[in-house]
């Protein structure tokens, strides 16, 4: 799955539905929170995570204090250990360069980065990031874009 043992890069539509619910396979993202919660996976992460949360929060309506807390957590998790916040200023150049190359929008590009420069899988339900193109420039650099489907069972 991953060069970083059983580490992952998770993304913003990852996060978010273990927040809000109803969402599309919010079981398997559970699932995944679980499983970081228990230690059996490495969260890894784009500092901006945080902020795209709160933000996707905020346009469906979610109250104010939900939002909040949700943003308490994903700080606590990255303070515990338990998610680790990859700042942007690591991965600029092979996001720039993943830009160049794809149609991405810049955060989109700074996860794929990330997954490129932890050599990670990223962890995705946002269907930009899963396109072929996509997909097929994370594997020529020696990490895959997995969808939450698509997400193996770790240890």
């Amino acid at each position: 799955m991953s060069t970083s043992g059983d580490a992952v890069v998770l993304d913003a539509s990852v996060a978010v539905k273990w927040f809000k619910k109803g969402e599309r396979l919010e079981d398997e993202a559970l699932a995944l929170k679980d499983r970081v919660f228990g230690s059996g996976v490495k969260a890894l992460t784009s500092e901006w995570l945080l902020l795209e949360v709160v933000r996707a929060m905020v346009k469906a309506g979610l109250p104010v204090g939900k939002v909040a807390e949700a943003y308490l957590i994903l700080r606590e998790m990255g303070r515990l250990g338990f998610m680790e916040a990859v700042p942007v200023g690591e991965v600029l150049d092979l996001a720039k360069d993943a830009m160049m190359e794809l149609p991405l929008y810049a955060s989109d590009s700074v996860y794929l980065a990330t997954s490129i420069k932890r050599g990670a899988s990223l962890v995705t339900d946002d269907r930009h990031l899963l396109r072929a193109d996509v997909v097929e420039y994370g594997r020529s650099r020696g990490v895959e874009v997995l969808g939450l489907r698509e997400l193996p069972q770790f240890g």
